[in-house]
Order: structure tokens, then sequence, then C-alpha cells
């Protein structure tokens, strides 16, 4: 088994700048056969840069958006890369320097260089999404960028015709309405569905809507206190949001001596609070859950009127993402999330969780009676996903494909008609060649079907979308 210095040293080398752009590159096949009948691009989005000149970014959730582009056609892929052109690229590209203050990194100079200085670049580093006939890369701190879906030329800000500027007295302190990296559509309808969480003196939570049309907020719900939400669950007749409860601490961001990361302290011995919003009117219910941390949720289910399931990956606490020291020490509990189900009784209004699986788990996705994640075995005590684990949550199986010294990102599913199986799609960071790579998994038994070789190093990604072909003309 290798050793958290070992694996330490891997994901040092995993986390190192992109240096080149391609476009339209053909991908070599280095094992098996692309389907055929894969019509479609996958779209992934991750930060691509991780330092400025000699500042590295303090924090993995800084590095600028950095998109893929695999275009699947008739058993070939053709890669294209692009950085998100966001203003804060954009400048900082032609200085050369770090010039803005991020999520987990203050600009050099200490705290006289940061004091007042309120706006926290949006690096859209972390979803990609296809909705309404625009591709949109998401950060969840502010406005998503548009791309163009062939070219990966960025468009531009979206703030929907003006719904997510801020009030003209509120814009010192936040110019826009931050907007989730992670909506999700809703099965009846076909609409996006939001949120964002606002910072003040009275942490505030808006849900949207977004349609063909444009945006809509349908509901502002204050919150008990600071907290960092990166994911919800959606069910036909309610909103689901696993709260940490923290504090922040406002004069010290204010003052430039703590970055945002460092102001928020979430409180990791304290139960969770799950709040119930309903969508069509009535009070939010608000819960008692075990202490923990809860990034991703697989799905949100109305098993009866009365009682809710969320499959989630929750951990023992909030993970040092900023500090690999700490995260590779391999003697902190709690530190390697595990994928289980949250279980709510409306009635008795009583919550509780049910583990379905030892083996460690992060960006867990839905496929019919399974769920599909990044994996780690059961005796892994730091994080380094390096393989796929697939649950099924109806009769218990639980089956694991082991892939280290690779680091793997999130499976994106693509359904095939008439194949109940379909194929788990995942770009994985190869460290012997230090590569990045395509694989094509079969979701049943997660074996390969095809792999391809991307002529260039990429950083793990965070998330992404599949597109058919036919949807995007």
């Amino acid at each position: 088994m290798p050793t958290p210095p070992v694996m330490k040293a891997l994901m040092e080398r995993a986390l190192q700048t992109v240096k080149s752009e391609h476009t339209n590159v053909e991908l070599s096949v280095i094992e098996g056969q692309v389907p055929p009948s894969l019509n479609g691009v996958l779209f992934r989005n991750g930060p691509g840069r991780l330092e400025r000149r000699a500042v590295r970014y303090g924090h993995p959730f800084d590095g600028d958006g950095h998109v893929l582009r695999l275009a699947f056609d008739k058993g070939t892929v053709h890669y294209t890369n692009r950085f998100v052109r966001t203003p804060y690229f954009i400048q900082e590209e032609a200085f050369d320097r770090v010039c803005f203050r991020s999520f987990g990194t203050n600009r050099p100079g200490g705290w006289r260089a940061n004091t007042l200085r309120l706006e926290v670049k949006n690096p859209a580093n972390t979803n990609v999404v296809w909705h309404a006939g625009r591709l949109l890369a998401l950060w969840e701190g502010g406005l998503p960028y548009a791309l163009d879906p062939v070219t990966l030329a960025t468009r531009g800000p979206v703030d929907f015709d003006g719904a997510l500027v801020n009030h003209a007295a509120d814009r010192v302190a936040q110019p826009v309405h931050p907007l989730t990296a992670h909506p999700r559509t809703c099965p009846a309808t076909g609409e996006l569905h939001a949120f964002g969480i606002t910072f003040g003196m009275r942490s505030m939570l808006r849900i949207h809507r977004i349609g063909e049309s444009g945006i809509e907020e349908l509901r502002r719900l204050h919150l008990g206190s600071p907290s960092l939400v990166h994911d919800f669950g959606l069910t036909e007749h309610y909103w689901v949001f696993v709260l940490p409860r923290g504090r922040f601490d406002a004069p010290g961001f204010a003052l430039g001596r703590k970055t945002p990361y460092q102001a928020l302290t979430l409180f990791d011995d304290e139960p969770l609070t799950v709040m119930v919003v309903p969508r069509y009117g009535g009070t939010p219910i608000r819960l008692e859950a075990p202490p923990g941390f809860v990034f991703h949720i697989a799905d949100a289910v109305e098993e009866t009127d009365r009682r809710l399931s969320l499959d989630v990956v929750r951990y023992g606490a909030y993970p040092p993402l900023d500090d690999r020291d700490a995260l590779y020490a391999g003697d902190k509990p709690g530190i390697v999330p595990r994928l289980e189900r949250l279980v709510i009784d409306l009635v008795e209004r009583r919550v509780h969780f049910e583990l379905h699986s030892l083996y460690g788990a992060e960006f867990p996705v839905r496929h019919g009676s399974s769920i599909l994640a990044v994996g780690q075995p059961p005796e892994r005590t730091v994080h380094y996903f390096s393989g796929i684990l697939r649950v099924d949550t109806t009769t218990g199986d639980v089956r694991f494909r082991e892939l280290y010294p690779c680091h793997v990102g999130e499976p994106t599913i693509v359904a095939q008609a008439g194949d109940a199986a379909g194929y788990a799609l995942t770009v994985v960071w190869n460290p012997e060649p230090m590569r990045a790579e395509l694989w094509i998994l079969r979701t049943d038994t997660l074996d390969t079907v095809a792999r391809l070789a991307l002529p260039h190093h990429v950083p793990p990604t965070f998330h992404g979308t599949w597109v058919d072909a036919h949807v995007m003309g």
C-alpha cells in the first residue's frame, strides 16, 4: 500500500499549472476502442493555473478556470482546452502577478495591500453546464461565464439581464448575487434550479429557477449562522440543504488580515442543520443531524410523503484542502469521506445517516439503482482517489476498480439506447507519463472500454457535463 508521503508527492506533481492550449487535436487511442455510438461532447472544468510568478495560490479552489472539450464522433475524439478569460485572468496575465484577493489567497503585500478590497476574484473554475443553448462556466461565489461551445472562447459574464446585480447600496461589499456551481435540473420541467449564499450581518440563502427566458428568485431565507454549502438536493416538492454551522470574521476579512477561507470558521463538533424547504410555499423545516461536512449529493428522493432520503458523501469534518501536510499526515480521523444515506423523517422530525460503503468516495453520480464515484480503498487514511467505486443502493453490491498511481476524476455517465449499463467517462491524471488521459468504462463492470492520451498535463478537474450531438446542433 502506498504511504501518505508518496501520495502527497504525487498530488504535488498533479497540482501543476497547465502550460499550453490546444485546438481540435485528435486524441490517440492507447487501449481499446471508442464506441462509435458515442456522439457528443464531454466538457470538464477545473483549476488550470495554480500560481502567479512566485506566489502559489493558497487554496485549490483559487486556480483559474480551465475548460476541456472532448468531442466524440464515430469512434474518434477531438480535444480543445481553454482558460476562461475572466477580467481577473486577463489582468493577471497582462501583469503576471496576483492582482486580486481569492477565496484562500490574499494579494502580496500583507494587510495593507488587502484592506477594504472586498471584491473576491471569480476564477470560473468549478463546473461547466449546458442550459438553454448556452455553455456556462460556474463558480459559486459570483456570476457564470458564457463560453463558445465549439471554440471555448469566453463570451463574458452572465447576469441574466441584471437580475443578479446587487442594489447600488450593497455593491461595494458584494457587486453581484452569487450563483451556485452546482445547479440541478428539475426532471419534471427541465428548468435549472440554483442557489447562492451571501455573507453579511445576517447570512442569506437565495433560491433561483432558471428557465429558457431568464432567472427568477423563488425564496430568500436567512440562515442562523454563516455556512459553506456547495450542493443541494432537489425533489418534486422540496429543496434540501445540509448546512454546517460557523462564523465569519468580517472585520478580519475587511481589514485584509484574513482571506475569506480563513475568515470562515466551521464548527466541526456541532450538529449539521438539515433545512428542508417546500418548493411551493410553506415554512422551512430545520432539523439537526450528526456533525460532519457534505460537499456533494448524488440524489434526493421522496420515498413517501413523510420520508426523504439523500445519498451524500460525508466527511467527519471540513477537510484542510489548503494544507497538504495536514491532508496527507494520515492521522486525522474523519478526513476521508464515505458514501452515506441521509434519511429525513418529516413527521417525527428526525434525521440519521446510514453507511453505504467503507470505501472512500467523492464526486458521486446516480445511475439507475447505482451510484458511481471516485473512490479509494477502505484502509487508506488520506485523500488520494485512485479508483472508481460503484455501489448498488438497492442490493448493497459494491464494486471497486483501482487505477493507482493514477488520480481519477468525477465520472460522467452517458446512457445508450438499448443498453442498461452505458458508459462512465473520466479524465484521469497519470503520473508516469505526467499527462491526462480519457478513460471510458462500462458502468456495470467498470471494465475499460478505451483509454486515450491527452496531449499534455491537466491537473485534476472538478465537474463537467455531457451534451449529446443532436442537442448542440
